[in-house]
């Protein structure tokens, strides 16, 4: 690094500055040091004493200056040399403005899903955008500082983003800087002493019994979806693991299921619950010669696993609508765009000024430019459910349908709605209801009536699920 320094004067400025190349890039700072005196005409000749006094003033500034770039091209020396020595050749150090394309280029064992790469990608871009706005002759990882990361890390949180997402994209920071720099001490590594914030978390307990009769009554006719509901209720494991679950993994014979699960890339030994064994024998039953359990489930995941989820909800949708709607705020009638946006941004003004209530309003303002959740999530950095959270309690409070086609959503709400305790409900089963252990999950009524029920609803897509529960009642006879 080659550089050279001279002072210099502004007609325009009260201050004397240091003017600077760097490899051939020519950058001003302000010293600091006031001009007094008078000025002569040109900078060269000499000026009264008390501007000869300022001169010498900024002359030590400009001396302390240049003693910072020599001692921190000192430090790159010495750094390039260490990393020579320990790897037995020349050190090439990745250049700050390629961050995003050399973490895209990180091995893998996975390739990371398209909305994880934009949201990464928009993180890293932005914190090279922030290195060269403020200190713009940095250009390679080696140059960044643990201050330049701090003013970083203080600018995200003054945007006012949640803890959560702050320490991810910390973490985010953190690990690409580590992946890069595999050879380098971690020591220089400038994220290396930041410390996660505490996050807010969102205490969840399991689905109730008569909830989860419920979702398993609304699903009953619906052959695509009910294995997979079915499959997540008995197992608890996630969308991608039921929808993809194999016949490779499942032992009918001794009761197991045994999986490598998606999250964590661990293997699982998963007891069948007599519900399940009963969906798991009626698609054996099926004949189909695939390795999926449920190929059409599998099929529809692995091509827009979104699909899944909107079946889901759908099912949730009708089953709490049977429970009821006591406590549930209705949407009011279809309003105008100005009422909403009025509803909507009196609601968010009426909260106490925290900075959830900072976020709320930033994703409620990009949300009625027309903007949709994952524009959001990419502008903002937030995560994809805070927004989706944000966004349902703005129209809960304030009681306008201002979620685009929430009304065809408007059974969820009960899904929703926080409980008295603060907690909200959930599908994690910590504790295997008695229910899941009863295959039919009968009521307490005689056989017969429970058969003329099942005959009564029976219908063209179900009778073959329903024989199935009659004989099976029968037989218990």
């Amino acid at each position: 690094m080659e550089s050279h320094m001279a002072l210099e004067i502004r007609k325009s400025s009260k201050w004397w500055y240091a003017a600077f190349t760097i490899n051939g890039q020519k950058t001003v700072i302000n010293l600091g040091v006031p001009i007094t005196g008078k000025r002569p005409p040109k900078r060269t000749m000499l000026g009264d004493d008390e501007f000869e006094r300022s001169r010498g003033r900024a002359q030590e500034a400009h001396d302390r200056q240049e003693k910072q770039l020599t001692l921190d091209r000192n430090a790159e020396s010495a750094l390039r040399k260490l990393v020579e020595i320990k790897t037995g050749k020349p050190a090439g150090f990745p250049k700050l403005a390629e961050l995003p394309k050399l973490w895209l280029e990180i091995p893998r064992r996975k390739t990371p899903g398209k909305h994880y790469v934009a949201q990464c990608t928009a993180i890293l871009e932005r914190f090279v955008a922030f290195v060269q706005g403020c200190k713009p002759g940095v250009k390679e990882f080696v140059e960044v500082t643990p201050e330049v990361a701090k003013a970083f890390m203080d600018a995200e949180q003054a945007r006012g983003v949640s803890p959560s997402t702050w320490n991810y994209s910390l973490e985010l920071l953190r690990t690409t800087f580590k992946r890069l720099h595999p050879q380098l001490p971690h020591g220089h590594n400038p994220f290396r002493e930041f410390v996660t914030k505490a996050a807010d978390t969102v205490s969840r307990v399991p689905f109730t019994p008569d909830e989860l009769k419920a979702i398993q009554e609304a699903c009953a006719q619906d052959d695509f979806i009910r294995p997979v509901i079915i499959t997540g209720m008995c197992t608890a494991m996630r969308r991608g693991d039921c929808c993809c679950l194999k016949w490779s993994d499942v032992d009918l014979k001794e009761g197991f299921i045994s999986v490598k699960t998606s999250k964590t890339g661990e293997k699982v030994d998963i007891p069948v619950f007599p519900l399940l064994h009963e969906e798991l024998e009626r698609a054996k039953a099926a004949g189909k010669t695939s390795a999926y359990c449920f190929p059409e489930a599998a099929e529809m995941y692995l091509r827009n696993a979104d699909g899944i989820s909107i079946r889901v909800k759908a099912v949730l949708a009708r089953a709490f609508e049977r429970l009821g709607s006591a406590g549930r705020k209705e949407l009011s009638a279809p309003a105008s765009l100005d009422e909403v946006r009025e509803k909507s941004m009196a609601y968010v003004a009426g909260l106490t000024p925290t900075s959830k209530a900072i976020r709320m309003r930033t994703v409620l303002d990009l949300y009625l430019t027309g903007k949709s959740i994952d524009a959001i999530v990419t502008e903002t950095g937030f995560g994809q459910g805070t927004v989706s959270a944000y966004l349902n309690e703005i129209q809960r409070g304030a009681g306008v349908p201002l979620v685009r086609a929430a009304a065809k959503n408007r059974g969820l709400e009960r899904l929703q709605a926080a409980r008295p305790n603060g907690l909200r409900r959930a599908s994690i089963l910590k504790a295997m209801p008695k229910m899941l252990a009863d295959a039919r999950g009968r009521k307490q009524t005689s056989v017969m009536e429970e058969v003329r029920k099942i005959l009564k609803e029976m219908t063209e897509r179900s009778w073959r699920f329903d024989r199935a529960r009659v004989l099976d009642l029968v037989a218990g006879i």
